[in-house]
Parts: C-alpha cells; sequence; structure tokens
C-alpha cells in the first residue's frame, strides 16, 4: 500500500498548484487521473512529482487513485478512473516479467475522448551502479513520455481564454453647440407680440459655462393703427452671450444667461391721405437676461426654452407721424422662446 506519507506530501503539493486550471469544452477543468501501484517505488514518486509540474504548468488538474496490485490493467484503470469523468488516465507499474531489468518502469497513458491507449516500457540498464541515478533517469523519461501525449491529445482541446475586454469608451467631449429657434417678443408700448426667427453658435469651455453669440429677427412686423395710419415694427437682436449652467437632474439642467448687443428697430409708417408715410431705422445698444431650461433629449440632441427681459441703453420712441407720438419701446423688451441645438 502507498504510504500515508506519500499520499499527504503530493496532496500538500496540489494545494499550491496554480489556480488557472484549463478547461475543455465542457468547461471543467481539464483533470489527469494518476493511478500509483501498491508499493511504490522511489523511481514512481520522482515520475509523479515530475509530472505534476508538468500538469499543473499547464492548468491541468492532477487526481491520486490508489492501485491495489503493482501492476495494472485496462480494466482495472477503468474501474479506478470511474465517476472521475476524467481528460487522460496516467498509471505507473512494475513489469510483469521478473527477467526485466532491475531498474524499469511501466507506463500506461489512457486518453478517455479518444480511447486511445499508449504503452511505454522505460528502463535504465545503462545506471547499473547507481540505483539513485537510475530512479531519476527512468522519471524523466516516463514524464517525457506523458508530456508526449498529453500534449497531443489535451492541450489541443483546451478553451482558449475569453478575450480581455476592451477598455470603456471614454465619452468624447462635445464642445459646440447650434440652434435654431422661435422668440416671441413683447412690448409695453401697445403694439401686439411677435414671432421672430433665433439662431445661436457656442463653445462650452466647461461643463457649467458656455460662450457664444445669437441673432433675432425676420419675424413678423406688429402694427398700430390709427385715424392717420398705420405703423409696423420690424425688431433686430444680435448678441454676444455667456451661459450658465446648473447641475442636472435626470435630463434638465436649468440655464441662466446673460447677453450684451445691438437692437434694431424699423419702424414703417403707412398714413392716410393727406398725411405722409416714412419709414426709419433706430438702433441703441442693449443688455439681455433670460432664465431657462436645457433639457438634453439625447447625448447629442439638446431642447433649451427660455424667458426674459431686454433693456435698451437708449428707448425708441414711435411716432405714426411726425408729431402723432405713439410710444416708445426698450424699457424693457419681453421675449420667450425654444430653441433646438446639436452639440459636437
Amino acid at each position: 500500500m502507498i504510504s500515508a506519507l506519500t499520499l499527504a506530501l503530493f496532496g500538500l503539493l496540489q494545494a499550491h498548484a496554480p489556480g488557472n486550471s484549463a478547461v475543455v469544452d465542457g468547461g471543467a477543468p481539464a483533470l489527469v487521473v494518476v493511478a500509483l501501484p501498491a508499493n511504490a517505488s522511489r523511481a514512481i514518486l520522482e515520475a509523479l512529482n515530475r509530472l505534476r509540474g508538468e500538469a499543473t504548468s499547464v492548468g491541468f488538474e492532477v487526481r491520486l487513485v490508489e492501485a491495489a496490485t503493482e501492476s495494472v490493467s485496462l480494466a482495472q484503470l477503468d474501474t479506478l478512473s470511474r465517476g472521475l469523468r476524467p481528460a487522460a488516465v496516467v498509471a505507473f507499474a512494475r513489469p510483469d516479467d521478473s527477467t526485466q531489468a532491475p531498474h524499469s518502469l511501466d507506463v500506461w497513458f489512457v486518453d478517455q475522448t479518444s480511447g486511445k491507449t499508449s504503452v511505454a516500457h522505460l528502463t535504465a540498464e545503462e545506471v547499473a551502479d547507481a540505483k539513485e541515478r537510475a530512479d531519476v533517469i527512468i522519471a524523466v523519461r516516463a514524464v517525457d513520455f506523458i508530456r508526449a501525449r498529453m500534449f497531443d491529445t489535451l492541450a489541443g482541446r483546451q478553451v482558449e481564454p475569453a478575450p480581455a475586454r476592451p477598455p470603456p469608451q471614454i465619452a468624447r467631449p462635445r464642445h459646440y453647440h447650434l440652434a435654431a429657434g422661435i422668440d416671441v417678443l413683447s412690448t409695453p408700448a401697445g403694439f401686439s407680440p411677435s414671432l421672430a426667427a433665433r439662431i445661436a453658435a457656442g463653445y462650452r469651455l466647461t461643463g457649467w459655462l458656455r460662450v457664444g453669440a445669437t441673432a433675432t429677427g425676420l419675424g413678423t412686423e406688429p402694427q398700430w393703427k390709427s385715424t392717420a395710419g398705420a405703423v409696423s415694427l420690424g425688431q433686430r437682436f444680435v448678441a454676444a452671450n455667456l451661459t450658465l449652467f446648473g447641475r442636472q437632474w435626470h435630463r434638465v439642467q436649468p440655464m441662466l444667461e446673460i447677453a450684451g448687443g445691438e437692437y434694431w428697430v424699423v419702424v414703417r409708417g403707412t398714413a392716410k391721405s393727406p398725411n405722409l408715410g416714412r419709414t426709419i431705422t433706430l438702433s441703441s445698444p442693449g443688455a439681455a437676461s433670460s432664465l431657462g431650461l436645457a433639457i438634453n433629449i439625447l447625448p447629442y440632441l439638446v431642447l433649451e426654452l427660455r424667458g426674459g427681459a431686454l433693456w435698451l441703453q437708449s428707448q425708441a420712441r414711435i411716432y405714426s407721424t411726425e408729431d402723432a407720438y405713439l410710444g416708445s419701446l426698450g424699457r424693457p423688451v419681453w421675449f420667450g422662446g425654444a430653441c433646438l441645438g446639436a452639440n459636437f
């Protein structure tokens, strides 16, 4: 019988085997069952230790079973490995022929998948004077024999490790902003509200600050009618702006926009006879501020809603005739609107 000390020592070696076991197609570690004969010789133990190093270096799991005799047979190997479902069975045995050289060993290798069995009879006759050298030579030859068959039959069936996941893609910052929309302009001078187109461009310096420019105009012209005729207004505003963004909540960000630029109003008078109508253009520097929300529809698409006031440096005084004063505008001009923009 194999001594308890031998099995305990080899079990300790297995406990320190690498943890990255090879796997076969079924996903389980590739198991190599090693059958040891009764009264294992020093050459067998030397071969066993070397085999363990060879097998675990490529990730195979090695498990020992104890044979009841010093010889071995295919039927006995099948019985020993039953229930373990190994990829291969290795057995060491003493030759049955008593006339064989004193330093000799039989090695069996059974590939359980193909059913192919290989048997080698190893001797060290050339070393007759040193038993320890002969044991090492036999052990090396035994492991060379097993290695050749292990790599030919088992290593080819190992599953390649799963490819490493690519590093996470870091979202490219979207600095540029282009938008188009519509504004509603209203004045306290008595004219009805008007609609005007709005275009905007900007560059986002940080996550909370954007600089840009806007232009508003080419919209409807509200009218004021009197007994002397009618007056219509065409309004335009071009400005540079700073937009401050607050903390995002879900897809919504609060925003504050401050702008400064030039405001133009084209006053077109249509007089009733005998009065004469005239068209004049008035302009003044102005500053605007607004509050709004930026709604991120998609990572690159945003809807901005805002409302605020425009304050002119000089009021625009409106006359229907030379002496018929209708009112003034620019202190303030109220506006609100929506823009659909793209970030890239």
